[in-house]
């Protein structure tokens, strides 16, 4: 999915959440077709990315996951991300659990 790269956020409240792949960063390894990269996918950060963090954005529908560092994870503040990240949907009943 190609989208914006500008205007982020975390979505809070989601540390409870779980789905079928075992972990989020499953979920997303199983659902983008990707290898997992090994930098964090937040513009500016240089961390290894170690979990799959959720996120939103108002001018774009859904709630998605991509790979980030623990630190990125916990931003509350609006950010941008690299170019070329593959968003994969939150959406359980769209992905693992179709």
């Amino acid at each position: 999915m190609s989208v914006t790269n500008k205007g982020w956020k975390n979505k809070n409240g989601t540390s409870n959440r779980t789905c079928n792949c075992g972990s989020w960063k499953n979920h997303w390894i199983n659902n983008s077709g990707e290898k997992w990269p090994d930098r964090c996918s937040i513009l500016g950060c240089n961390n290894s990315a170690t979990l799959g963090a959720h996120i939103i954005n108002n001018n774009v529908p859904g709630e998605y996951i991509v790979p980030a560092c623990d630190s990125c994870n916990k931003l509350s503040s609006e950010f941008d991300l690299k170019g070329g990240i593959k968003l994969v949907s939150a959406n359980k009943q769209k992905t693992c659990e179709q």
